[in-house]
């Protein structure tokens, strides 16, 4: 995934994603409950990023949760104070049959990053129990809110789209997943749609920090950086001014089973 990743990693992208945990836990939390995380649960998160859904998973279960990412940084800060029955490894999805059997595994905003996400799923499904339950959430970048609309937020999210796709990424991958499950074998398939957004709030901050979090991608497009950082700036200006209304993009949430044996 590393070179198709296109958001800045580290202690920067870290504190990204505990905004965009604030911003999506409320949605994140009411998935969890619907599909339900069984009492002792083997539980994966990939792409765990700063380990906070990982947290999440471990209180919801007696069973032993694991993180993984392909960032260091983000897994030597989510392995600080981690509760007592999880664990966080670095490493690719590519990890996951060596690190299970699962009976849970969960992704957020993982696959829209990936060359192949078909071939992820199928990674998971080899990597799970029968009747092993997969539970992703993701992207369609396009649709965002923001209103009044402003150009900054037009080219941030045009850009983002953009330099996925150069990348070889889906970054509308989220309308996709309960067929891309389908094919992967899995049954019982449901999804449906979450989209945070406010007057005030974690997901208004999101557009201004993602745009810095994908500057270098953008400025290899041929974007200039006085472009970019008085794009930012306009972004801030949005999130402050409690009279413009901003979103996270449309989030497809989906899960199904995998096949007894």
């Amino acid at each position: 995934m590393g070179e198709s990743y296109i958001i800045a990693g580290g202690m920067a992208g870290a504190a990204r994603l505990s905004v965009l945990s604030q911003a999506m836990a409320e949605a994140t939390g009411s998935l969890l409950d619907r599909v339900g995380i069984p009492a002792g649960a083997r539980i994966l998160d990939v792409g765990c990023g700063g380990g906070e859904v990982t947290r999440d998973l471990a209180r919801r279960t007696s069973g032993q949760v694991t993180g993984l990412d392909l960032d260091e940084i983000k897994i030597s800060m989510a392995s600080q104070d981690a509760p007592s029955n999880s664990a966080f490894h670095v490493g690719g999805y590519g990890r996951a049959e060596a690190l299970g059997p699962f009976d849970v595994i969960y992704a957020r905003f993982l696959l829209s990053h990936l060359t192949d996400p078909a071939d992820a799923v199928a990674c998971f499904e080899r990597a799970l129990v029968p009747d092993g339950l997969l539970v992703v959430e993701d992207v369609e970048f396009s649709a965002h809110l923001c209103e009044p609309t402003r150009l900054s937020f037009r080219h941030f999210v045009q850009w983002y789209v953009a330099c996925a796709h150069k990348r070889g990424a889906d970054a509308e991958i989220g309308p996709k997943l309960p067929a891309i499950l389908g094919r992967a074998g899995f049954i019982g398939i449901e999804a449906r749609v979450v989209q945070p957004a406010g007057l005030t709030g974690p997901a208004k901050a999101m557009a201004a920090l993602t745009l810095a979090g994908i500057a270098e991608a953008v400025e290899s497009m041929g974007v200039s950086r006085e472009t970019l950082v008085d794009h930012i700036s306009d972004l801030v200006k949005a999130r402050d001014d409690p009279t413009v209304f901003m979103s996270l993009p449309r989030v497809t949430q989906a899960w199904g089973w995998k096949r007894e044996e």
